[in-house]
């Protein structure tokens, strides 16, 4: 199934001839209002074709990137001092976990000022949705007067949709993921479950959706998070336990109920009791979640960093995005780099056992150097913008 690329017509683009910018583009599908001044538009975007629309779930998100402190150039951060970075990844990814099948738009305008929008384009078609290209009225309106620095920063964009547009099959790619999140997401477990979905990127652990009400899909994953306010039904209880008996471990809150097993004292955290249950364990928070922050941190010490699936330096603020096609012959790592631009020399380490890798960004193929190292490979980029793709090949293994 085709993926379309929308964009959302500026209001004040009321010159038809205007639509010959998106020539070299992927964009597809135009989102224009119903005004008097924009007839001659929809006129003409009608009979070029660019008025047909598809069912798509629109997503209320944020525009990507660092976030800015209210009023300041400075960065806005965490509680740990690490800068605030807004991806949309994770809630494409919920809505195609609670959406078989559906094409997720993703609705963020870009904010005033925005520098680039190519982060916006490969952080939605990264994990598998289209941004709804939405320009900031300074950009739109240098655009609409055709000047050369934004028509070249237009190409970008336009590049950067064809890019992903002639890539399809990644979008049909599943999730490398360690971690599993088992939840409803809904309800009184919405804010708590999407928060933590959001944050846990952010820790670097790559994580799974499993939706409570589906058959739980728990093939490679070393532990699984319960985080919701009432206890699970007895079949997903059932399962659960029967991953933590195989070797699984298993974060949860003292409204799971009674948990089995015995008393384990070989881990040691201030939040949590632990049981050992078969050939895995079980930690059980003292009190029920209530930061969505602290779980996420403390999830990624409970499965341990040296787990994780990838590991940058000197990359700045980054995200992953590490998905395989259903036969595991081919995998692409899609890497983030949320800063205004990207670094001038950063490396890369993801476990599983490949031995090359190609690389590209949506400007054409990328030298790189690669070094095989145990159960991973590291690549070493040179000079790159915000979005590299890695293509990974020969794996010896399925399981990174």
């Amino acid at each position: 199934m085709a993926q379309w690329t929308p964009m959302r017509w500026p209001h004040d683009w009321t010159d038809p001839t205007l639509l010959d910018l998106l020539q070299g583009s992927a964009i597809d599908s135009l989102l224009i209002d119903s005004g008097d001044e924009l007839r001659a538009v929809r006129a003409r975007a009608q009979e070029l074709g660019f008025l047909q629309r598809r069912d798509a779930m629109i997503a209320k998100g944020e525009f990507p990137g660092v976030r800015m402190a209210r009023g300041s150039r400075a960065t806005s951060a965490g509680p740990t001092g690490v800068p605030w970075v807004n991806t949309n990844g994770w809630l494409i990814r919920l809505h195609k976990a609670l959406h078989p099948g559906a094409e997720v738009w993703v609705d963020a305008p870009a904010p005033t000022g925005t520098r680039s929008y190519l982060m916006a384009v490969a952080d939605s078609a990264a994990h598998g949705g289209r941004w709804i290209v939405s320009l900031d009225d300074e950009f739109a309106g240098a655009l609409r007067d055709r000047q050369p620095a934004a028509l070249d920063r237009w190409k970008t964009l336009a590049s950067a949709t064809m890019f992903f547009a002639q890539r399809q099959e990644w979008s049909t790619y599943t999730a490398i993921s360690g971690v599993g999140v088992v939840s409803d997401f809904s309800g009184s477990n919405e804010f708590f479950s999407h928060e933590l979905l959001n944050l846990l990127a952010r820790t670097g652990l790559h994580s799974r959706i499993l939706p409570k009400d589906r058959t739980l899909d728990l093939g490679s994953l070393r532990a699984l998070i319960y985080p919701d306010a009432e206890p699970p039904a007895a079949t997903v209880r059932k399962r659960i336990l029967g991953f933590v008996q195989s070797g699984g471990t298993l974060i949860t809150g003292p409204k799971w109920g009674d948990i089995p097993g015995v008393p384990s004292k070989g881990d040691d955290h201030p939040r949590f009791a632990w049981r050992a249950l078969g050939k895995g364990r079980i930690a059980m928070a003292h009190e029920p979640p209530s930061d969505p922050y602290e779980w996420a941190s403390d999830s990624a010490v409970v499965v341990s960093h040296r787990y994780d699936l990838v590991r940058f330096w000197n990359g700045g603020a980054t995200g992953s995005y590490v998905a395989a096609s259903a036969n595991r012959r081919q995998t692409v790592a899609h890497l983030l780099f949320y800063a205004d631009r990207g670094p001038d020399q950063a490396s890369v380490r993801i476990a599983g056992r490949y031995r090359a890798a190609n690389a590209w960004t949506v400007e054409g193929p990328l030298e790189v150097h690669t070094e095989t190292v145990p159960h991973a490979i590291e690549i070493h980029l040179p000079q790159v913008s915000q979005y590299v793709a890695l293509e990974l090949s020969d794996a010896l293994s399925s399981n990174p």
